[in-house]
């Protein structure tokens, strides 16, 4: 049989409006295990849509996509039913809506949350033509039976054993083109340890105050008896996916050295918060409190130290970041270990609010400003490069709660943070906050935004003209309107217009750019020199 995955993370209604240059781990994870059982391929979206002749040739298909990719979806699916009957399997955050999936989408099964375990039951049944009696004993799977859909069970967790067994599929040359410009996230743990809950009793949550994800029990904090979801009330990440488990160095250090052979040059170790890695081997439950212990320092240490002992990595060829991190577990032992190794990368930290009370009792976020001040500090003074996200539109958030959020970024800007990262919020499915009614969850005057917007936007703009004049080292990708160049290291997106660009082909070239304006959106360069291309090397 053969297997055609179709990554179509972020692609929102069918095209990409940022992070272009992202590979996530979950649609490689799936084509790892669909790998298992017969000849599979790993496409994104675009490569797949008006490709009748890719079509007709698979015999099932994979989709990854994301509660906000809905639209993508729809179009996808609407694509592989005009070229074929064969089975489409959906899977990815989305699939927790598989009510509406099923019920609205010519979609056969959805598989729910990990699918280490569920998806390789399901490939024996359909390997072995066997209907029904075979289907309803996969665990979390749902598909149409008649007139009704069936869900045959609640979604499991993983086994961290059962992850670093798990080859995620790592041919990304043939799926990834450019293959030298993505950032292609490795799993390094999986899993969030925030299992503290919004303290609300109204808009439909029904908090009883019982403060068990408070108690000090790590086993405690794992039920609600008001069935509250965990985590931050905006946050599905704890409720989809569990606390915290870390992979194995060394199947950590073999994925990253097999996508190295096959083209990769830029890897982000990805965690929805980097210190957990291997903080769960300090505790005898599971790991649900996000600040307690510290960070496992010794197993970050140990793992860094073997990622940066890989040949391409240690000579500068191969670039490695890391994404999130909680401020909470950041100290000055642990900025040095990450000033040494990830000097010049970027590091995100969620605030969210400047208003303590407000993270801790609503947002069920207990990590303070002083907590994302002082890591914002002690790495940018350890030569990483700090952004921070700040939302807006939350449930029940006051005018005083966004003017102490300006205040906090007044004082992070004293810091010198690289961007505040601003985004809008948006309820989502498996969430505390997806429960609100929406009349509960009004936002404050536009006109408070607004401030905070421009706030937002002055201080991020004075950034990005403090680049003029500096040399950033880049790949270059060939679009439209002249070349986009990804900072090897992330950061702005430096675009060069067509009419400066040298005859020669650059597409893919690794080169230092000038910035020389800026944008809303991007920055403006020009080349420098090209250092070396994919076909030179």
């Amino acid at each position: 049989m053969r297997f055609l995955v179709i990554d179509a993370l972020a692609r929102s209604a069918g095209s990409r409006y940022s992070t272009f240059d992202v590979v996530g781990t979950s649609p490689r994870i799936v084509a790892g295990i669909l790998e298992e059982f017969g000849d599979t391929l790993l496409l994104p979206y675009e490569a797949v849509m008006g490709k009748a002749n890719i079509i007709h040739s698979y015999d099932a298909f994979f989709i990854s996509a994301m509660s906000s990719d809905y639209l993508a979806l729809k179009r996808l699916v609407t694509e592989l039913r005009r070229h074929s009957t064969s089975p489409i399997i959906v899977g990815g955050p989305v699939s927790f809506e598989y009510d509406r999936v099923l019920s609205e989408l010519p979609v056969d099964y959805v598989i729910i949350g990990e699918a280490e375990i569920p998806l390789r039951h399901f490939m024996q049944c359909l390997k072995d033509g066997r209907a029904y009696e075979c289907l309803e004993k996969v665990p979390a799977l749902a598909f149409r039976s008649g007139n009704r859909i069936t869900l045959t069970s609640r979604h499991v967790y993983t086994p961290k054993e059962l992850l670093s067994k798990t080859k995620p599929w790592i041919k990304v040359d043939v799926s990834y083109k450019p293959t030298w410009i993505y950032r292609f996230y490795v799993e390094v743990l999986r899993g969030c340890s925030n299992f503290s809950r919004p303290l609300i009793s109204k808009g439909g949550l029904n908090c009883i105050l019982c403060m068990k994800c408070r108690s000090s029990s790590l086993v405690d904090r794992v039920t609600c008896p008001s069935e509250i979801p965990p985590g931050c009330g905006f946050c599905a990440v704890p409720y989809m996916f569990g606390p915290p488990r870390s992979r194995s160095i060394g199947s950590i250090v073999r994925e990253i050295e097999e996508l190295v052979n096959h083209g990769a040059r830029r890897i982000v170790l990805s965690a929805p918060d980097f210190l957990d890695y291997g903080r769960e081997e300090l505790v005898d439950s599971p790991l649900t409190d996000p600040c307690t212990p510290l960070a496992n320092r010794d197993a970050i240490e140990s793992l860094l130290n073997s990622v940066f002992s890989i040949d391409e990595v240690k000579s500068g060829k191969v670039t490695v970041m890391i994404e999130n991190i909680k401020a909470c577990l950041v100290d000055e032992e642990v900025g040095k270990i990450l000033g040494t190794y990830l000097k010049g990368t970027t590091v995100h930290i969620g605030l969210e609010t400047g208003c303590d009370w407000y993270n801790d009792r609503v947002l069920g976020k207990p990590i303070s400003v002083r907590h994302v001040l002082r890591a914002c500090k002690i790495l940018k003074d350890e030569g990483l490069r700090p952004y921070v996200y700040v939302m807006y539109g939350l449930p029940f958030a006051s005018r005083e709660v966004y003017q102490e959020t300006m205040r906090a970024i007044i004082a992070l800007s004293e810091i010198g943070v690289e961007k505040i990262t601003l985004y809008k919020y948006t309820k989502l499915p498996a969430t505390a906050f997806s429960i609100l009614r929406d009349e509960e969850s009004r936002e404050v005057s536009y006109s408070t935004i607004r401030e905070l917007k421009k706030l937002v936007n002055k201080y991020n703009a004075a950034m990005k003209r403090a680049l003029i004049g500096s040399k950033i080292d880049v790949y270059l990708v060939k679009g439209e309107r002249g070349v986009y160049c990804y900072p090897v290291k992330h950061g702005p997106v430096v675009v060069i217009p067509a009419k400066h660009l040298p005859r020669e082909e650059i597409h893919g070239c690794r080169g230092i750019v000038e910035v020389t304006d800026i944008g809303s959106r991007f920055v403006h360069g020009r080349l420098i020199r090209i250092l070396e291309c994919p076909q030179c090397s």
